[in-house]
């Protein structure tokens, strides 16, 4: 399952702007400021965390630029496929 984590807080008028403006298919959980900084425990945004089933970060990204797609893609395939 893909999450994209508004960690900004920002409105939820807002946050749907973008979604559509950028026709993200995937959830975005608001107000995940605490959700990100704390169990998490990340300070660098933008941030692509691949948490497995139990909760573990298995494998981050920090930053992203439109060349970082591929790779991003290619992780996200091994991981679901059972390779780390």
């Amino acid at each position: 399952m893909v999450l994209a984590v508004n960690a900004w807080d920002e409105d939820k008028d807002v946050v749907s702007k973008f979604v559509n403006e950028n026709k993200l298919k995937q959830r975005v959980l608001l107000n995940g400021r605490d959700t990100f900084k704390g169990p998490y425990g990340q300070k660098a945004i933008p941030v692509v965390l691949w948490v497995d089933r139990s909760g573990k970060i298995v494998r981050t990204h920090i930053d992203f630029a439109e060349k970082d797609a591929a790779a991003l893609d290619d992780s996200t395939a091994k991981l679901v496929a059972g390779k780390n």
